[in-house]
């Protein structure tokens, strides 16, 4: 239980640290005022304003992913997903550490999105409550958007409560 917490919390720095970047990598204060639609309020970016087609794809991305682990099909999901992302760990790290959690907690069911938000970075974050006989699951899933156009997983965060 505390080695899938570990790993839980591992995927959500370094999917944290991937989607935020390095610092020194960022543009200088005010560099990008304007171009994406921010403003500042109180010396931080506000969420800029996204299309209602941006939030279709992010959702979209979203469920696609949300019945792949359903169906079991956590290979693909490291597959598909952003370059960071990877960086947790190898695919079969990956694909055992979601199968021993889907063999503890079960097989989770009936998600309903519970919050979106879009970052300053234009990243998407949605929350989904899913559940099953004996837990109530919030999976928080994390998507940019890359050149190409596609829509990428580049966080992941699941926590398990037992129902009571």
């Amino acid at each position: 239980m505390n080695y899938v917490r570990c790993f839980l919390t591992a995927i959500l720095v370094i999917a944290s640290i991937s989607s935020i970047g390095c610092k020194s990598k960022q543009d200088k204060p005010g560099a990008n005022a304007g171009k994406t639609g921010a403003t500042a309020v109180g010396g931080k970016a506000a969420a800029p304003s996204v299309s209602n087609e941006e939030k279709d794809a992010a959702r979209t991305a979203a469920a696609r992913v949300l019945a792949q682990f359903s169906s079991g099909d956590f290979a693909t999901i490291y597959k598909d997903s952003a370059a960071g992302f990877k960086q947790i760990g190898s695919e079969s790290q990956f694909v055992e550490k979601f199968q021993q959690t889907r063999q503890r907690v079960g097989v989770l069911k009936n998600p309903k999105e519970i919050s979106f938000e879009t970052r300053p970075d234009s990243s998407h974050v949605l929350v989904y409550r899913l559940e099953n006989d004996h837990y109530n699951t919030d999976m928080r899933l994390t998507f940019s958007r890359i050149k190409s156009g596609k829509m990428e997983l580049s966080g992941l965060n699941q926590h398990d409560e037992l129902k009571k």
